[in-house]
């Protein structure tokens, strides 16, 4: 047989082109990275008040809710948590900063605190359509937590008084209380039913002087809601949003959709609306208007408005809206208690292309485990040493499966001539061969499946740890040796080089030349699979290559040893070759 075959070859080849683009590819992205984009101050509006609201056209886009002065802005603080940036005319939260988080940066004196936002797609932004609004009175808390407005329409047929509140951070973390109180100031009674709530808009990735890779776009960002009677979130990418595939029918069919809650998100951060109330009474939103706001931002960012019910009122009369704006983490800790499907935004149960509880749980266990025994180190290395003993844990408890795969796999090495024999004397006769091969194998202690099957176990604990390290926060601006974040790929000397994914591939290749392979073509199929590892994770985050890495390594390690017992407990035994009858 050939020492290389044209497969071998020609998928070599491949590889080793793909990762080249992929060098190429990260060089030019290093180069050309955007600087990170500044605050965008609101647009300041010159109509004139309209008498009447403009009809809307089924399918149209809603209008943005814009912020419509120009007067100062106006800053509530919650110590410790939150800094919000409110605009004083009632245009809403224009940014949030989040003292707890810095930018994500690869440079570790990178100390800027995270604000999250766009100014001119403010969150908690009311709008009527286009029926413009104008500000009667401002008022201020005296803690500094709340703001309050009263705004009517232009032909003073409706008042609005609304008010933003910080909550109780033990309570309700990263949340503000929003109350909108509308009466019918006309003398005949109304319907107002162009009602929408500004969830605000959030890009991809937030990140300080470096572009976005590949991986970081992977799951990362989302428009999002929540399907009543329904427990899980339902996403939509940018593709999805975008003009071209928001088509007026598709657009439609979202704004007739009711949701539990509406958000927009990036890969870390989330901007929510939920805990919908009329009058005291639980509603839902009776749909979402998803867009890109292209032609107010610099760069791409998800953004959707959530529709309030319509409301019928007679002359004089009065109706309370209340709900909770969450602004913060998207972490478990914090989207677990809202419950109604919101931790699902994590995609922490997906398991190839499917959502299941188990998986769910699985990785829930996971991050925890991570983050306790990351709180016995320093901050310096606390995630990479976590993620080691987590990897070296589950080896642990795996183990003897391996041990019986080993096993079984060099039993069946050792069958290869008997099973050579067996396939030539009966290749007329392939019911009869097969009924020798499970003769053969009965004889000899030996699974067909008992090679493959741990691995088969492990693939779910692979996609725990995948969906675990794609998502946890946790893990965002950690460091770890020359690692500076465990949440992106980990170039070294500021080249597009990532050594923990060279590692995965050279680590791979090791163990498959250790590791006894009975079928030639399955073993050089193998060696081709190291290569296309590196192209796999090559982009991937470094908390993920650094657990491939470190299970690669504790794989050699085991099998060394398992090749120690097996000479202490000698040769396996293998049933004597019978002669051809």
């Amino acid at each position: 047989m050939k020492k290389f075959d044209p497969v071998t070859i020609i998928g070599s080849l491949v590889c080793i082109v793909a990762l080249a683009l992929i060098f190429a590819h990260n060089w030019i992205q290093a180069r050309q990275a955007p600087p990170p984009a500044a605050p965008v101050s609101p647009v300041i509006s010159t109509e004139a008040p309209a008498a009447t609201p403009a009809p809307m056209v089924p399918g149209e886009a809603l209008p943005l809710p814009v912020a419509e002065s120009s007067g100062e802005p106006i800053t509530l603080t919650l110590e410790g948590q939150m800094v919000v940036e409110a605009d004083s005319h009632g245009g809403g939260i224009r940014s949030v900063t989040l003292p707890e988080f810095r930018l994500q940066s690869r440079d570790p004196s990178q100390k800027d605190p995270l604000v999250i936002g766009q100014g001119k797609v403010p969150f908690l932004s009311l709008s009527l359509g286009s029926t413009p609004l104008h500000t009667l009175a401002t008022n201020t808390g005296a803690d500094n937590r709340s703001l309050a407005t009263t705004r009517v329409t232009g032909d003073q047929a409706w008042t609005l008084e609304e008010s933003w509140t910080l909550a109780d951070p033990e309570k309700d973390p990263y949340t503000i209380l929003y109350t909108l109180r509308v009466t019918n100031a006309s003398q005949e009674s109304r319907t107002l039913s162009q009602l929408s709530l500004s969830c605000g808009a959030l890009p991809d990735f937030l990140a300080k002087g470096e572009g976005n890779t590949s991986f970081s776009k992977y799951l990362s960002g989302c428009v999002a809601y929540g399907r009543v009677g329904k427990n899980d979130a339902k996403t939509l990418d940018m593709k999805k949003i975008s003009a071209e595939k928001m088509t007026a029918e598709k657009r439609i069919q979202y704004e007739n959709t009711p949701a539990n809650w509406v958000g927009v998100s990036s890969k870390y951060f989330l901007f929510v609306l939920r805990n919908l109330s009329v009058d005291g009474q639980p509603s839902a939103f009776r749909g979402f208007s998803p867009r890109q706001p292209a032609e107010l931002l610099p760069l791409p960012c998800y953004s959707t408005a959530a529709l309030l019910p319509d409301l019928s009122l007679a002359p004089g009369e009065s109706t309370t809206i209340t709900l909770s704006g969450y602004a913060g983490p998207k972490n478990l800790q914090n989207l677990e208690p809202m419950g109604q499907g919101l931790p699902s935004i994590l995609n922490m149960d997906l398991f190839f292309f499917w959502h299941f509880d188990w998986m769910g749980w699985l990785c829930r266990m996971l991050l925890l485990g991570l983050n306790t025994i990351a709180g016995w180190f320093p901050p310096s290395c606390a995630y990479g040493m976590a993620i080691i003993l987590i990897t070296l844990l589950v080896k642990l408890v795996f183990m003897p499966l391996a041990w019986h795969s080993t096993r079984s796999m060099k039993r069946m090495t050792a069958l290869q001539p008997q099973l050579k024999a067996l396939r030539e004397k009966y290749k007329e006769d392939p019911q009869r061969m097969y009924y020798e091969q499970q003769k053969l194998f009965k004889e000899n202690n030996v699974s067909q499946t008992g090679g493959c099957l741990p691995m088969l176990v492990q693939i779910p604990v692979f996609f725990a740890m995948f969906n675990t390290f794609r998502g946890a926060i946790e893990i965002r601006n950690a460091s770890f040796l020359w690692v500076a974040d465990l949440s992106m790929p980990d170039p070294i000397f500021g080249l597009p080089i990532h050594p923990l994914a060279i590692l995965t591939g050279a680590t791979m290749f090791l163990q498959q030349k250790l590791q006894p392979m009975p079928d030639p073509n399955q073993a050089r199929m193998m060696n081709i699979m190291s290569l296309v590892f590196v192209v796999f994770f090559y982009n991937m985050p470094a908390g993920l290559t650094l657990y491939m890495t470190v299970n690669q390594l504790t794989s050699i390690l085991q099998m060394l040893l398992f090749r120690r017992w097996e000479k202490k407990a000698g040769a396996t035994p293998v049933a004597p070759q019978k002669k051809a009858a």
